[in-house]
């Protein structure tokens, strides 16, 4: 198993991914992954669904989530993984989450509604888009409503009125940690490369410790911006402090630019602790 490869950050479209969780174990077998965690964007049934079901290959899945946080007025991403998916706390927290994560659009639709006369906040609440076309809400809406010709064509009004998930109360690191570790998960900085802006790798590490001392259990080392600097820093201090050491492609499907399993890094150079003993974890195997 362990000469096998893993990606622990792939979204299904129960978020904002193109691939059912169906379509993501397929595709893992596929590229030769052995182990496997949908991470989707505070939403619990992707990760809920893919552990129920059953492949033709040998695959490892634990349980994953993808939480946000907002540390010194900056939006940072925890994963969880390992969690009991069934634990009633944890799932109303995510709930919560996923309501904030929701409010930015919400503010969006508000601000734009006094410029565009053929949208509404009472209309938007009430629309349903498909989720195989990936992407979110607002976006579908723009394009159903002629306001724009394609899905990433919206990005542009969340500068245009200046809205961004730094401007969502989430809460704190540490808090998202807690209710991780309350539901028997690790909790993982994602991606730290691509939301520590720092000019001297010093900082960067102090930075990273900084975070550490929150809750953090470890570090997403192994991702597809990460520079070779970055993942020799986040690799150093996860040997340092003992933490958890983790590899995420950050799938969206057809919606983004990664795919599943394309850094191909091995289980043996990961570091996941007991993860994989916890109950949240499923073996399918022929």
């Amino acid at each position: 198993m362990n000469h096998k490869f893993a990606d622990l950050h792939i979204h299904s479209l129960f978020s904002d991914e193109t691939m059912s969780p169906e379509e993501v174990i397929a595709k893992a077998a596929e590229k030769g992954l052995g182990l496997i965690a949908i991470t989707d964007h505070n939403v619990l049934e992707g990760s809920r669904e893919i552990l129920k079901l059953n492949d033709e290959k040998e695959l490892l899945l634990i349980s994953g989530v993808e939480l946000d946080a907002l540390d010194r007025g900056k939006n940072l991403h925890i994963l969880g993984y390992g969690m009991d998916l069934n634990n009633e706390r944890f799932r109303e927290f995510t709930k919560k989450n996923r309501l904030l994560f929701e409010s930015l659009d919400e503010r969006l639709i508000v601000r734009m509604q006094r410029e565009y006369n053929n949208i509404s906040l009472e209309e938007y609440l009430h629309y349903h888009y498909d989720r195989k076309n990936g992407g979110w809400k607002a976006l579908h809406y723009f394009v159903e409503k002629g306001i724009t010709s394609s899905l990433t064509a919206g990005f542009e009004f969340y500068s245009k009125y200046e809205l961004s998930f730094d401007c969502i109360e989430f809460p704190s690191v540490s808090m998202v940690c807690n209710h991780i570790h309350s539901a028997g998960g690790k909790a993982i900085l994602a991606h730290p490369g691509r939301v520590i802006k720092v000019a001297e790798r010093n900082d960067f590490k102090r930075e990273i410790t900084r975070l550490i001392n929150l809750g953090i259990d470890g570090i997403e080392c192994y991702y597809p911006t990460h520079s070779h600097e970055v993942t020799e820093d986040c690799l150093s201090t996860c040997k340092e402090h003992g933490l958890l050491i983790t590899a995420g492609s950050d799938c969206h499907g057809n919606f983004g630019k990664t795919e599943i399993g394309e850094m191909e890094i091995p289980i043996s150079w990961l570091n996941l602790g007991d993860i994989l003993s916890h109950n949240e974890v499923s073996k399918f195997t022929t």
